[in-house]
């Protein structure tokens, strides 16, 4: 007898072993309009009639999928998080055909305190912001489409500082964010987040700020994006002043790889500004015929944007009435640009110091200015707070500081050329073509093709003619302008 219960208790032991470690059993359950919500939903033909509950059963490893229709307004919370090697899947099974009509007010799909998500292939529109998210981690979010919702498409919106650890890893990847009205305030509105990652989305119409990493967002990406039309910034990478009683700066990012034009129904105007965030990075993007405004230029760099480094973009056909296509108010660093065709291609504050060298400033209206800094009143100074020390100090501009030119290409000359500039004509491969202005056009793969007009023709001679600033070469030398000879960027 002895012996058998010996026998039993490690059949029992070696049985709680094997559940523990078997692999999570994934179930999949549907929702339709022709379902009802007190069916299992295991099976399409005992599908659920909400989307609200569907999503409450989901466990780790489950996967949701939405039968296409009009679902009305419905009000969906995720219940459970799934886990890295499980997460809970929420689909549409036709990306884009499964819509959510909100009453222009609320917040349409809410993701709070959960982790390893995937939302795949909802519309939704008419919410106060559709898609909010809080104290998460680890989510994805793609081939959604978000549409005139009153605040915001997404809402990445921990309430503090202190909520930063929980907020990380997010994937917003292949979405829509289309605004007709300027009613969408935002696209993707970002706070206190690590590892924010916007990648492949289209944006059109009429957002405030199309894409905005508000108050500490730390180490992300917004990358080959497209945006046809904004009505002030396309992208806007770090809060304002800080008028908190904490720091609101931002560190590490990036925007790379992005395509900024105006459409027919919706120019465009300021398509990248950078603020009170160090170490910010502005590589490879093609700015085409935008509008120049909101108060600055197509890219604007403001104070305290620490150590940004603006690199190998193209900016072209800039139509700004006395916004520049680069405007300048931080020490900064600006090498290897294209700017061509502008009306006015670039302002530099004076007591700021940036580094400008290796750019090509071609057939511009206007060249350049330097222009005398604002004068700061008490109460509308620039106030910061920094994480080292928790203390406002002032933004002001240093008389002592100058702008550096080096081995730029102007074409005309400009009256402060640097010594070691030269002015001749670039000789680009071309054709250097009017852009048409284009529609709704929901791609998600950036076209840089008008952008390779503006490489250099092998007889240039701006190639072999600028100056090493840690940025990859073919050659001698580094060449000036955007793309460097014999070299392939962006798979071309």
């Amino acid at each position: 007898m002895y012996k058998t219960e010996k026998l039993l208790t490690g059949m029992v032991f070696l049985a709680i072993v094997f559940l523990l470690c078997s692999p999570i059993l994934a179930g999949t359950y549907y929702v339709s309009l022709k379902g009802d919500d007190t069916n299992d939903g295991k099976t399409p033909a005992t599908a659920f009639r909400t989307i609200a509950k569907g999503v409450s059963v989901l466990k780790p490893g489950d996967t949701l999928i939405i039968k296409s229709g009009n679902y009305g307004t419905e009000w969906i919370k995720v219940a459970a998080s799934g886990k890295k090697d499980a997460p809970i899947t929420i689909k549409a099974e036709e990306p884009g055909k499964v819509v959510l009509v909100g009453p222009r007010r609320g917040r349409g799909f809410i993701i709070l305190d959960k982790s390893y998500i995937v939302v795949e292939g909802l519309k939704l529109t008419r919410y106060g912001s559709a898609m909010y998210i809080r104290r998460s981690s680890n989510l994805i979010v793609r081939k959604c489409i978000f549409e005139d919702n009153e605040g915001a498409g997404i809402e990445l919106n921990d309430s503090n500082p202190g909520e930063l650890k929980f907020s990380h890893d997010h994937l917003f990847v292949n979405n829509q964010f289309i605004d007709h009205a300027n009613t969408q305030d935002y696209g993707t509105q970002m706070y206190f987040s690590t590892n924010v990652q916007v990648l492949n989305n289209y944006y059109y119409g009429m957002h405030h700020q199309a894409c905005s990493f508000k108050e500490i967002v730390n180490d992300s990406r917004a990358a080959n994006n497209i945006f046809d039309g904004f009505l002030y910034s396309a992208i806007y990478v770090g809060q304002n002043d800080d008028n908190k009683d904490y720091s609101t700066h931002c560190y590490r990012i990036t925007v790379e790889g992005n395509v900024f034009r105006a459409t027919k129904k919706y120019r465009a105007k300021r398509a990248i500004c950078i603020a009170n965030v160090d170490d910010a990075v502005v590589r490879n993007n093609f700015v085409d015929s935008v509008y120049g405004g909101g108060g600055e230029g197509c890219i604007a760099i403001h104070p305290v944007a620490n150590r940004a480094k603006i690199y190998n973009n193209v900016i072209v056909n800039e139509n700004g009435r006395g916004q520049p296509a680069l405007y300048i108010e931080s020490d900064c660093e600006v090498y290897n640009n294209t700017f061509a065709g502008c009306k006015y291609a670039l302002e530099v504050i004076e007591g700021c110091a940036p580094i400008i060298k290796n750019n090509i400033f071609y057939k511009n209206k206007v060249q350049a200015r330097i222009k005398k800094a604002r004068t700061y009143k008490v109460g509308s100074e620039h106030k910061y707070r920094r994480f080292d020390n928790g203390k406002v100090w002032v933004w002001k501009p240093d008389p002592n500081k100058k702008a550096v030119f080096a081995h730029n290409c102007w074409y005309p000359a400009w009256d402060g050329m640097g010594k070691t500039d030269i002015s001749v004509d670039p000789k680009f491969v071309g054709p250097l073509t009017p852009y048409k202005l284009g529609e709704y056009n929901p791609r998600f793969k950036p076209d840089f093709t008008r952008a390779y007009a503006y490489k250099l023709s092998k007889t240039s001679p701006c190639i072999d003619k600028g100056v090493k600033v840690g940025l990859p070469f073919a050659g001698k030398a580094p060449d000036i302008g955007a793309f460097e000879f014999g070299m392939v960027r962006n798979g071309k």
